[in-house]
């Protein structure tokens, strides 16, 4: 089969699934930025610093690892550049922090300050952030990321369909979620502590960020393709807050930006770790069929199937500590049971969050396997 229809086939199979559908067989999807380093044989360094061997160190891997419908996202390397930005935090990177095949690692410390939410009330938060980000990441490093990622985001799209891959996440909108960007500004010591202390001025603070996010979804290109976009969650998870801090600082902007994104046609996949069950019922809230729920393994699954198995889709959710710890018998046994609890509707299978650098390569090859075995209706 030539890969022009190789990728019509599997990007119908995806949105199938999608739209909770029949398919022929379960999605396969790829995550693994740190395992395809390793996956490849090149060092952690030359991932972070060479983003033409970290975007083909991706494309390589999922060719290795066989049969698979498509990847996530596209990792365009940088990691040095771009997680700043991410997290509002400064990143180490091997090789210039670290040891060369040492994993990247978040820095957690207070670089934000509290007198950096006047200026955000006062300000607008675009203009803050432009001010922020030489905190927390050198610009003469971080501006060439942002256009250089720009000017290749369609060759690398088209570089994936060449090789019969659909991409899940390949809208150009990149929604900000307030809590997860002001805490990882904050730290999230002093975060949580704002929760209590100055929760009106935090909350104040997320409108302005809130509006400014959503104002750029409206001005956001309508996707062509799945059109898939991150709306991430860490630190906010359920497992993490009391329910009415939950309620009143998670929550509502998640949902917002998500009715917005499916306003504009982009799909929403919340990319949710650690876990989230206490809260599943209000996904409830959201447009059926048009969210994606993308967890990382410790999130109910049965309690989400039960709640809402029949609005949203699931990708995942193969646990990173299974594929890294476990055996093929494990996640054999772990993927068998996703599809028989899913019943082969509403399913792309997919590693929770990301595969560690330190997956077992004879587990990621059980994935796809076993994806294969039982996922084939």
């Amino acid at each position: 089969m030539d890969t022009t229809t190789l990728y019509q086939e599997r990007f119908a199979r995806i949105k199938k699934a999608i739209n909770l559908e029949p398919v022929d067989r379960v999605p396969v999807i790829f995550m693994g930025m740190a395992f395809s380093a390793a996956y490849t044989g090149i060092s952690m360094k030359d991932y972070c610093t060479k983003p033409n061997l970290a975007f083909h160190a991706g494309i390589d891997a999922m060719d290795r690892l066989g049969d698979m419908d498509g990847a996530n996202v596209v990792v365009y390397g940088r990691i040095g550049a771009v997680l700043p930005a991410l997290w509002m935090s400064r990143v180490k990177v091997p090789g210039r922090d670290l040891p060369d095949d040492a994993l990247w690692q978040v820095m957690e410390a207070e670089v934000m300050t509290p007198e950096d939410y006047d200026t955000i009330l006062k300000k607008g938060w675009g203009k803050f952030v432009t001010s922020y980000l030489p905190r927390v990441v050198s610009m003469w490093e971080f501006m060439p990321a942002v256009i250089l990622t720009q000017l290749n985001i369609k060759r690398k799209m088209n570089e994936f369909r060449k090789h019969g891959y659909v991409v899940i996440c390949d809208a150009e909108a990149r929604p900000t979620v307030p809590f997860e960007a002001l805490c990882g500004g904050r730290s999230m010591t002093k975060f949580f502590m704002d929760l209590y202390r100055t929760p009106d001025k935090v909350e104040a603070v997320m409108k302005v960020i809130l509006d400014e996010e959503l104002e750029a979804i409206r001005k956001a290109p309508t996707p062509e393709g799945i059109g898939g976009i991150w709306v991430g969650g860490w630190r906010g998870a359920s497992a993490m807050i009391a329910p009415k801090i939950w309620d009143r600082f998670v929550w509502p902007y998640t949902a917002k930006l998500a009715e917005a994104l499916v306003a504009k046609g982009i799909t929403p996949v919340l990319h949710w770790d650690q876990d989230w069950s206490r809260d599943l019922e209000r996904l409830k809230e959201l447009p059926a069929k048009k969210c994606i729920l993308n967890p990382d393994g410790m999130t109910d699954m049965k309690k989400f199937k039960k709640l809402v198995g029949d609005r949203m889709a699931m990708m995942g959710d193969i646990p990173s500590s299974m594929l890294a710890a476990g055996t093929p018998d494990d996640v054999h046994q772990y993927v068998r049971e996703r599809v028989e609890l899913f019943e082969g509707k509403g399913l792309l299978l997919c590693p929770g969050c990301d595969a560690p650098a330190n997956a077992k390569p004879e587990n990621m090859e059980a994935f796809v396997e076993a994806a294969h075995k039982y996922g084939t209706m």
